[in-house]
């Protein structure tokens, strides 16, 4: 019992502390002639040096550079729409220069894909320069919080979507499943299991956005003019032009009503995977040879 009772006041100290002087205080306090009282003083020593050492670690200009990383986060979807805007307006010049307008689809697609391609290497730079905490949540809450704020304007919000409420379901619903993703995927990277990582946030990311297109539909149109049975056929009609009447029975209505609310929401879904790849390897535990050399100490071979 006093063993179990050790371990779990040891566990109170931060790792470096335990590493360095954990068998010494284990041993002291199982040869105490008044455990309780001592187990009871190491606890409010061990309490009192993790509250210390994390409000040391608090300073202003740490406070400032994270209120700052923050607020880019916050405004990162404008800056997504700008772009995916030039791009798509690129795209329709060169489709008229060329008279090639049946190629539209493609051209929409290619620049969907460029946006994201380039929202991928903003998010692994962003994450590699400056430290985001608890990036599973802290990115899909300002993300959303700056699509939300799009959606309220409205002039600008209208091309995320012809309904406003819809689009505020929708960034909702995203939010939410974003934060489960990101924080599955920091988990299996964390644990080494990089294959299923990515394998699952593919899969985790298509499900997630094919969902928030729903619940765009659902919400922004009756069933009349939304048969319901194509939900799952919302989102890549969204993304690729492709509309066999699944809107009112007439071709491509499902665009006009949903706009640009699928593929914002895909830039931001692969800006939030960039930058948990890149957080969750910083921040995964070093194999044992590489701590052992962290720590200014080599494990015997």
């Amino acid at each position: 019992m006093r063993a179990r009772l050790i371990r779990a006041v040891l566990a109170l100290y931060p790792a470096a502390i335990r590493e360095r002087y954990g068998d010494e205080i284990a041993e002291l306090l199982a040869a105490s002639d008044t455990p309780v009282r001592d187990l009871a003083d190491t606890a409010r020593c061990a309490v009192h040096d993790r509250l210390s050492r994390r409000a040391g670690t608090i300073t202003v200009a740490r406070a400032r550079t994270a209120a700052f990383t923050v607020i880019k986060l916050v405004v990162a979807p404008l800056a997504f729409g700008v772009l995916l805007l030039l791009l798509l307006t690129t795209a329709g010049l060169l489709a008229d220069a060329t008279g090639a307008h049946e190629a539209a689809p493609y051209g929409y697609a290619l620049a969907v894909a460029l946006a994201a391609a380039s929202v991928w290497w903003f998010g692994r730079w962003l994450a590699g320069s400056e430290p985001i905490v608890a990036a599973a949540v802290v990115v899909p809450a300002a993300l959303a919080l700056g699509l939300a704020g799009i959606s309220a304007v409205r002039p600008v919000g209208d091309v995320l979507g012809e309904v406003r409420v819809g689009s505020l379901a929708a960034v909702a619903c995203w939010a939410l499943g974003a934060i489960a993703l990101g924080s599955a995927v920091r988990v299996l990277l964390r644990r080494g299991r990089r294959a299923v990582a990515w394998l699952s946030s593919g899969i985790g990311g298509l499900l997630l956005l094919d969902a928030v297109t729903a619940v765009y539909v659902f919400t922004a149109l009756p069933a009349e003019r939304a048969p319901r049975h194509n939900a799952p056929l919302w989102y890549p009609s969204a993304m690729s032009w492709w509309d066999p009447g699944l809107v009112d029975g007439a071709y491509r209505q499902l665009e006009d009503s949903i706009k640009m609310l699928p593929p914002m929401l895909t830039m931001c879904t692969v800006f939030l995977l960039a930058v948990v790849g890149v957080t969750a390897r910083r921040s995964a535990p070093l194999p044992g040879r590489a701590r052992g050399r962290a720590a200014g100490r080599e494990p015997a071979p």
